[in-house]
């Protein structure tokens, strides 16, 4: 091969070589085609969905709050990086704070007490707080004050026969509506019930409209002798009021961790966001604590127990009557009397079996732990200690 001919084979392949580059460098630099419109707007929702948003959760807790139930929904939601929580009390609501809240949830206890400690001005400022736009969920007794009876809210179509008066694990069916509205498998559930309202239809009512979301598979006996067969009747309803969400339920999802997601649905049923409970991570061997629920009143004891329940040092279990009739005084280290309904407390200490049931955690090296009332009917013992209503149990308890 001549010199002149490697030489024109040899330009000949650096400029295929230079077009080639410059082939590549402009197909990097083009800008892509155009995407699907339907496929752009999904990945559009889907960041959207992806946001991290907040809701503004108010949990009513005052005269008509009673039992694990408030402390359970607290827990959940002060665990939850999605809620904002505010504990609100019948003067909170009666001065205007419903405006700092997006939702108001409405334990269980005793409706008319619920209402009742609002009074009028309260009761006004929750009706007009749903039909101005607000989320209403109510739990067995905010549940029955969300019905369309003289002196209950009357929000849904519904009014109510009273609810068997005995703690039973009852069967319940979400429809396929219901389920995917809460965001969790249609079918049926065993959850926790205590009383809750049987709810029957009535006329339409102006503002408003509703939904049954599931119904009661199973049922247990009343009050008394009586039997009352609530089979098929709603165990959960959700409905419009004016601008406002509204949704209500009979029974307790927040009592087992195996119906959390419940709860949490209705959460979701009624705004969109879902709380994920994120709960603090405890030291291997916590200080056991029982924290009783059967008397509070009020948001402070409530303050008091998330306060524990943050310490990785102390392992916070709630517990009322129940709970010390099966057993769950043998698991703790330490329990927590906080200050609370003198007259429930008295009724407690009425009874032998729970006075015996006292006096055996004390002979085991147990610690009590009490304020206010909570220590009112207590034994004289080294291991109990009174603190004043407005100390701390956390530094005491470890």
């Amino acid at each position: 091969m001549t010199i002149k001919s490697f030489c024109m084979r040899f330009g000949t392949l650096v400029l295929c070589a230079i077009f080639m580059a410059s082939c590549i460098s402009i197909s990097f630099r083009k800008k892509p085609e155009q995407e699907n419109p339907e496929q752009q707007a999904e990945e559009e929702v889907q960041q959207e969905e992806g946001v991290q948003q907040t809701l503004k959760v108010g949990l009513y807790l005052d005269e008509g709050c009673r039992g694990n139930g408030p402390f359970q929904w607290a827990r959940l939601l002060a665990n939850s990086p999605q809620i904002e929580l505010t504990l609100l009390n019948g003067k909170g609501i009666r001065d205007g704070r419903l405006s700092e809240i997006q939702l108001l949830l409405c334990p269980g206890g005793g409706g008319a007490r619920q209402i009742g400690a609002m009074r009028p001005e309260g009761y006004m400022n929750v009706k007009k707080f749903v039909e101005e736009g607000g989320m209403y969920l109510g739990i067995c007794a905010g549940s029955y004050n969300a019905m369309n009876r003289a002196g209950r809210f009357g929000f849904l179509p519904y009014d109510y026969i009273q609810g068997a008066g005995k703690l039973a694990d009852l069967e319940v069916d979400f429809n396929e509506e219901g389920a995917k509205m809460l965001g969790i498998k249609p079918g049926k559930r065993v959850v926790r019930y205590n009383g809750g309202n049987i709810m029957k239809a009535t006329d339409p009512i102006d503002k408003g409209q509703s939904q049954v979301l599931s119904v009661f598979n199973s049922s247990v006996s009343g009050y008394g002798k009586v039997s009352l067969n609530f089979l098929g009747t709603p165990s959960v309803v959700y409905g419009t009021y004016g601008k406002g969400k509204v949704l209500v339920s009979s029974f307790h999802p927040e009592s087992y961790e195996s119906t959390h997601d419940i709860a949490l649905g209705y959460i979701y049923a009624l705004s969109g966001i879902r709380p994920v409970p994120k709960y603090p991570t405890k030291n291997k061997k916590p200080v056991r604590v029982g924290f009783m629920s059967l008397a509070c009143v009020g948001p402070l004891p409530t303050y008091e127990m998330l306060e524990m329940d943050k310490d990785p040092s102390l392992d916070v279990d709630i517990f009322s009557l129940h709970e010390i009739n099966t057993g769950n005084l043998r698991h703790y280290d330490v329990i927590i009397m906080p200050d609370g309904d003198e007259g429930s407390y008295k009724r407690m200490f009425e009874k032998d079996f729970y006075k015996g049931q006292i006096d055996d955690f004390l002979k085991r090296g147990g610690r009590i732990l009490a304020s206010g009332n909570g220590g009112t009917y207590l034994p004289k013992h080294k291991n109990i200690r009174i603190l004043p209503v407005d100390d701390s149990f956390v530094k005491y308890a470890k």
